[in-house]
């Protein structure tokens, strides 16, 4: 993908004050933005965690009781603790092969 032609402008700037190499600009970027994005999914998870204590938990919470017509929280909550969980596996390897 392509810089924009504003992004590039800016590289350019960035680069002629800073004793750094395009790559190291770039990389740096990328690492404060996948980091920025796992604290907010570790932040999400523990809410969860305090709220149900485990996924597993929550599922058997859900058989238990099952969802109702009316109140789809439970479901929503595994479905975003799954994804949640999922997004930050993903970053995190993503993060430990920068």
């Amino acid at each position: 993908m392509a810089l924009t032609v504003r992004t590039q402008e800016l590289l350019e700037k960035v680069l002629a004050v800073l004793p750094a190499v395009e790559d190291e600009v770039i990389t740096k970027g990328i690492t404060s933005s996948v980091t920025d994005r796992i604290l907010e999914l570790k932040r999400s998870a523990h809410r969860l965690q305090e709220t149900y204590g485990s996924v597993e938990k929550l599922e058997k919470q859900i058989e238990k009781k099952s969802v109702s017509a009316d109140d789809h929280t439970l479901y929503n909550d595994l479905l975003e603790w799954r994804a949640t969980l999922d997004e930050l596996g993903k970053l995190l390897g993503l993060l430990e092969s920068l």
